[in-house]
């Protein structure tokens, strides 16, 4: 059974969680409503706990000498180090790793992905899925950095999520507190980055999130859009985005039109990729792959492309 605890402060209410469901209580979803945090909890785990890892002893699902599919779940770019690349270039620790080394690229610093998109998306339960699925990074450490410091409670969401997934977490609340918390990071195969929610017409803050981005320099950006958006939105906050050097469209919330296509039909006639999807709150399970999704839509395409060229 799922119940809803309500209060000003998360520390409060998740010790009044476990107090009342027990210490294996599952926390489901974490937001905030007018200035108020809500947290949803259930005694027991909903098909997996939302972001435990598995034990250290448990087999993981992807075996350590084989790279994930980079069609599905494999957002990595650059494959895993051979095995004698240790004692060639070992990994610095965050001591080493000074903060100007940080303002130049490094073929060993972390593979760092952003996720950006207009405010109510789902970005940060997003950031959580990929952080926590075992198949998403095939077994990689991942790190998240939260740059979202305006909403409130975005940053308590995002650290509640990496306390409970036992993975480290920074949060750099302007530009002097990034080489920092990458120094920190620095140990992780993969950063995730979760951004402020800008929409299309707030051309200052979304100026800024692209300062933020320029000095981060990821590998991969990913524009997240809900299903639930007008094609003509879509189209807007993509054109929106067009100068931040996105890599790929993530379509989010297709549980609320599971059998609406139109967000993968934008994205085709976009000419995007995309390679995750999400259709649910549960984390970490609701991430799928978009791949086949994404097929058919060019598919679709095409076909209308030949059937007008035919009546023209």
């Amino acid at each position: 059974m799922l119940e809803v605890f309500v209060g000003d402060s998360l520390p409060t209410i998740l010790s009044e969680v476990r107090r009342a469901l027990g210490p294996d209580a599952c926390v489901v979803d974490v937001s905030t409503t007018n200035g108020r945090i809500e947290v949803l909890a259930s005694e027991v785990a909903l098909t997996v706990h939302p972001v435990r890892r598995p034990p250290v002893e448990t087999k993981p699902l992807v075996p350590p000498d084989q790279a994930p599919d980079p069609e599905h779940f494999g957002a990595v770019l650059r494959d895993p180090p051979v095995a004698e690349a240790p004692a060639q270039r070992p990994r610095p620790t965050a001591r080493q790793r000074t903060d100007a080394a940080w303002d130049q690229p490094s073929p060993i610093r972390p593979t760092i992905i952003a996720l950006i998109g207009p405010t109510g998306a789902g970005k940060t339960t997003t950031l959580a899925k990929l952080a926590t699925n075992p198949i998403a990074f095939g077994g990689r450490t991942v790190g998240v950095l939260g740059l979202d410091t305006y909403r409130i409670g975005a940053v308590e969401q995002l650290e509640t999520y990496a306390e409970l997934a036992a993975m480290p977490c920074e949060v750099a609340y302007d530009f002097a507190d990034l080489p920092r918390a990458l120094a920190r990071l620095v140990e992780c195969d993969v950063i995730l980055v979760d951004t402020p929610g800008r929409g299309p017409r707030q051309s200052e803050d979304l100026a800024t999130i692209r300062q933020w981005l320029t000095r981060l320099s990821p590998d991969e950006i990913h524009l997240v859009l809900p299903a639930s958006m007008m094609p003509q939105v879509m189209r807007r906050t993509i054109a929106s985005y067009s100068t931040f050097r996105v890599t790929h469209m993530l379509a989010t919330k297709l549980d609320e039109c599971p059998l609406d296509s139109r967000v993968f039909d934008v994205v085709a006639r976009q000419g995007q990729s995309m390679r995750w999807y999400t259709d649910g709150q549960e984390v970490p399970a609701d991430l799928h792959s978009a791949t086949d999704r994404i097929d058919r839509a060019v598919s679709r395409l095409a076909a209308r492309q030949r059937a007008q060229e035919a009546f023209a």
